[in-house]
C-alpha cells in the first residue's frame, strides 16, 4: 500500500487466516521478526503479504508497552487509523495472539497519532 515506507511507524497490519481448516502443527509468527512491533523501519505489509496464516496460527508481538500496544480493530476503523472502538487492545509488550477464525483481522497502534505516521 502506498501509505507503508520503510521508515513508517507500524501504521497498519493485515493478518488473513487461511480459509482451510486448523492447521497440524501450527506456526508462529514473530511480528516483525528479530525488530519486533516497533518503530524500526519495518514494512508490516509486506512482512504480512510474505507469509500464510491459518486458523490455529499465533501471531507474537513484541514492544515497548511504555510507548505502544497492539489494538486490534474493524476494517473501517483501520482505513481511518481509529483506534478508540478496538476489537480488542493488548498492552502487556509480548503479546499472543491465536488466530481462531478464517478472517481478515486489523492491528494498529493505538498510542496517538502513531497510526498516521
Amino acid at each position: 500500500m502506498a501509505l507503508i515506507q520503510s521508515n513508517v511507524f507500524f501504521t497498519y497490519l493485515l493478518i488473513l487466516a487461511a480459509l482451510c481448516g486448523v492447521s497440524i502443527g501450527a506456526m508462529v509468527h514473530k511480528v516483525g521478526d528479530s525488530t519486533g512491533w516497533t518503530i524500526m523501519s519495518v514494512n508490516y505489509d509486506a512482512w504480512a503479504s510474505s507469509r500464510t496464516f491459518q486458523v490455529g496460527d499465533s501471531l507474537v508481538f513484541n514492544y515497548n508497552k511504555e510507548f505502544h500496544d497492539v489494538t486490534e480493530v474493524t476494517h473501517n476503523d483501520f482505513k481511518l487509523c481509529e483506534s478508540t472502538k478496538p476489537i480488542t487492545r493488548y498492552q502487556t509488550g509480548s503479546d499472543t495472539i491465536i488466530l481462531t477464525k478464517p478472517e481478515l483481522q486489523h492491528f494498529i497502534c493505538g498510542s496517538p497519532s502513531h497510526c498516521n505516521l
